[in-house]
């Protein structure tokens, strides 16, 4: 076992998102690489190169380490010593360094949530960086960023801080959570899921969040994002006859127009029907909303709702398969 091997080696993250994630150039470790063979990232068909977790951690420990005073070629001996003599190491950062394991994740919560609060974006961004750098896509996503987002939805409901901050920091997770959803390769022959929020529903960040676990996992998600007229979702459902329609309200008017999109694409399939999944933060406050409604609630975390869609979409396919 070496220094990183307890982070997943799967080949999955392209040259761009291995530089925003770690800030390490290019054609710096592209040199790591050609000089010392590190990191090993694998190659596609076309002779692209796709790097893994483990090589991204490696990139960053080597970041680190020059950051700190040494030369690459001392950082590279360093690394190779301990990679052969440190089974499965708990791998630490500038950010986690004297915390107990149980208290890093709280750690990176509170550091990304204070520097938000605060309009500090870069921050927010060093220490998402550093946390992507040291933990699994989805444990970073789940973990940290939904605690995040919900510290932050509690801090505005109890009024310690402005909607300006609400906002700031909810878009700098969105788009964190875009990127990350942009970078996972799609891996088609699992069915078509459509995700979307129903027409009025602007909040979009527990649906991407759910939609990037689901692409993670091998599912062919179509992103269609925040209000989405009913129309327009009935005539995509028509066009690509999705296995699944996964749908996300957070407001009670939301959560109707949710309703009649769910009755509308039953009524208006004609020989496909799909199943539909459906979630979001009002139908856990206010669980008599879901009453009538045709399709099945995902329960009350982006885990779970990736769990049950799933295995809708296994059972459906089994089925006619």
């Amino acid at each position: 076992m070496g220094l990183f091997s307890r982070l997943p080696s799967e080949p999955v993250y392209n040259t761009l998102a291995v530089v925003q994630r770690t800030g390490v150039p290019a054609d710096t470790f592209r040199a790591w690489e050609r000089r010392y063979g590190i990191p090993q990232p694998n190659r596609t068909a076309g002779n692209q190169r796709r790097y893994s977790d483990q090589d991204i951690a490696t990139i960053a420990w080597l970041r680190d380490q020059t950051s700190s005073g040494l030369n690459i070629s001392q950082a590279v001996d360093l690394f190779r010593q301990r990679d052969l003599t440190t089974p499965d190491v708990e791998v630490r950062s500038s950010y986690d360094q004297a915390l107990p394991a149980d208290n890093r994740l709280g750690h990176f919560v509170h550091a990304i949530a204070d520097a938000l609060i605060a309009f500090d974006g870069a921050q927010a961004s060093r220490v998402l960086e550093d946390a992507l750098a040291l933990l699994p896509v989805e444990q970073v996503c789940l973990e940290i960023l939904q605690p995040v987002l919900y510290e932050i939805g509690r801090k505005w409901e109890a009024q310690e801080i402005g909607i300006s901050a609400e906002h700031f920091a909810t878009s700098f997770i969105i788009r964190r959570l875009g990127a990350l959803y942009n970078q996972a390769e799609q891996v088609p022959g699992r069915g078509v899921i459509l995700a979307a929020c129903p027409e009025g529903e602007l909040h979009e960040a527990g649906l991407l969040l759910t939609s990037l676990i689901l692409t993670r996992r091998g599912m062919n998600i179509l992103y269609l994002g925040p209000n989405l007229p009913t129309d327009d979702l009935i005539a995509t459902v028509q066009r690509l006859k999705p296995e699944l329609v996964l749908l996300s309200a957070s407001t009670a008017p939301s959560a109707e127009k949710l309703a009649l999109a769910c009755r509308e694409i039953m009524a208006r399939s004609e020989s496909h029907s799909p199943e539909i999944g459906y979630g979001g933060s009002i139908f856990i406050d206010r669980p008599e909303l879901r009453t009538g409604i045709d399709g099945h609630f995902l329960g009350t975390s982006a885990d779970d709702a990736a769990d049950k869609v799933e295995a809708l979409v296994t059972s459906r396919l089994a089925a006619v398969s």
